[in-house]
């Protein structure tokens, strides 16, 4: 009786093994094979996904078709603009280039010591606002100066003059200084210009550049402190050079003023001379400092006078006050760096921009549709 309970307990456990393993089966094959349908289907979604996203991508090509870049923004006249990652040296620096569709254009330009664009070239330092404030168009605030090259503290960057003229180079700023000073600067290459043909126009630099000082602080209040404003810096050691002068000057003016003054009932009130305040790195003109600061003064005093009702007197003033007129200005000088050529890290033969050739154009949109294209999946795929 023993022997037979023990061969039926076997069987019995044997048959159970069969079905666990069965059930086990099936189940790994409905996983197994919903799995591989929804990496299908995950796949298919982004392919179309990436179709879609290359559809609305500005893609910049050259004539040859080989991509320059995506474009990342556009400029004021609709170039698309790309990131170009200068890797020629131990640190890589990006920079901003656009495109035309027959050359590269920057912000900032490349000065030529030559005329027409030949010759050593130079380029300006890095956020230089004070050397470029005017931009192609002559107006102030409008200049050339990248203030993305400034920000990555490093060189500055420029489209040149190519081998061939356009489509143009670029160069970067080097370490040491223009071989030429800016006052034999003959040309420079504005490739931001719109212009038919190559953007090099003539130019004169000035070896020192001229700005307008802050005089907000010129009149001494005794009673309320003023300080020059940021980004400038006081002059007192030059202007102290001419306190006596400027002083007696002054006295003298004043005195023929409130002669004059003395219908109105009115007289200008003695002052001192305060502050004069330049841009750092700038300092103040000697030229005409004692009477550009008399005529500064007195300009502001007679102008909180209440004069309407006697115009002989504002004439008697005018005229006195007239050859005291003087330009008073701040002066820098202007500091240009050699340029070197930005290689190909391909071809330091060549330059990174030589290699391609107009004219440029920009990709498609590809046609809109809502239908899934299902692709075989290769062999392996999913496992």
């Amino acid at each position: 009786m023993l022997h037979r309970r023990t061969c039926r307990s076997s069987k019995l456990r044997g048959q159970g093994g069969f079905v666990i393993t069965l059930e086990l089966i099936i189940i790994i094959s409905i996983l197994g094979f919903g799995t591989l349908v929804g990496i299908v289907m995950i796949r298919d979604a982004l392919v179309k996904h990436y179709v879609s996203k290359q559809s609305s991508e500005t893609l910049v090509a050259d004539a040859a078709g080989r991509v320059l870049g995506e474009a990342v923004d556009y400029d004021e006249h609709d170039a698309p603009r790309i990131f170009l990652v200068d890797r020629s040296k131990e640190t890589a620096f990006r920079t901003l280039i656009s495109i035309r569709d027959d050359r590269f254009t920057s912000r900032e330009a490349v000065y030529y010591s030559g005329s027409n664009c030949t010759g050593v070239p130079c380029i300006k330092t890095t956020s230089d606002e004070l050397t470029s404030s005017r931009g192609t168009d002559d107006l102030s605030g409008t200049g050339n100066v990248s203030y993305f090259n400034a920000l990555q503290g490093g060189p500055n960057y420029a489209v040149g003059r190519g081998d061939q003229g356009l489509p143009g180079n670029l160069f970067r700023e080097s370490e040491f200084m223009c071989p030429a000073e800016p006052s034999q600067i003959q040309s420079r290459w504005m490739s931001q210009k719109v212009v038919s043909g190559e953007p090099c126009e003539s130019t004169q630099l000035d070896d020192e550049v001229k700005t307008p000082p802050f005089t907000g602080c010129l009149i001494d209040a005794p009673l309320a402190a003023c300080d020059c404003p940021a980004s400038t810096q006081e002059q007192g050691n030059i202007l102290s050079l001419y306190t006596v002068e400027i002083e007696a000057l002054l006295d003298s003016i004043v005195l023929t003023l409130n002669t004059a003054l003395f219908i109105t009932g009115q007289q200008i009130p003695a002052v001192n001379v305060g502050k004069i305040c330049c841009p750092i790195g700038s300092n103040l003109n000697e030229d005409e400092v004692v009477n550009g600061v008399v005529y500064i003064v007195l300009e502001e005093l007679v102008s909180q006078l209440d004069l309407a009702a006697f115009p002989a007197a504002q004439q008697n003033i005018n005229a006195t006050l007239a050859p005291l007129a003087g330009d008073i200005s701040c002066s820098s000088p202007l500091i240009l760096k050699a340029a070197d050529s930005v290689s190909d890290p391909n071809n330091p033969e060549d330059n990174i921009l030589g290699t391609f050739s107009g004219p440029f154009w920009v990709n498609l949109p590809s046609t809109a549709s809502d239908d899934w294209y299902s692709v075989p999946p290769t062999e392996g795929e999913g496992w």
